[in-house]
């Protein structure tokens, strides 16, 4: 039997990067549904079918640092215990709703991106990108 995804669960997720270990930032991780995964990938891949001249070929693209930037956008759900660099406090994670197909989707301001280094955009990606891929436990179920 399939369990059905929770598209609204959230997983706390602290940086293996974090200088302060004992006091970490704590990201709350969502799930992507394939709404969001569709649109995501259409954003980054680009392709150039072979034209009518035989010498040249057919180009594929895929903008990896575009999908991370989106993937965490629409991904992350809620920061803690992160200051804002403009005012010393701690910052109030503020969210926008986008459009996306039929369907109006919460994600994260871009003045809320712009605080994350290009590393921990890179690395909460992968992060909410592996959370929607099954476990090889629920593969063999």
């Amino acid at each position: 039997m399939i369990t059905a995804v929770n598209i609204n669960a959230t997983k706390k997720y602290a940086s293996k990067h974090d200088p302060s270990p004992e006091n970490p930032t704590i990201f709350h991780i969502g799930l992507l549904d394939h709404n969001l995964n569709h649109y995501i990938d259409d954003q980054v891949t680009n392709f150039e079918i072979k034209s009518k001249n035989s010498a040249e070929i057919a180009k594929a693209s895929y903008n990896l640092s575009r999908r991370n930037y989106l993937a965490v956008k629409f991904g992350l759900k809620e920061v803690e215990n992160m200051t804002d660099p403009e005012t010393n406090k701690p910052i109030k994670f503020d969210t926008v709703s986008v459009p996306v197909g039929s369907k109006n989707y919460m994600a994260a301001t871009d003045r809320q991106m712009s605080m994350f280094s290009k590393a921990l955009v890179d690395e909460l990606a992968e992060v909410i990108l592996n959370e929607n891929r099954l476990t090889e436990d629920e593969t063999k179920n």
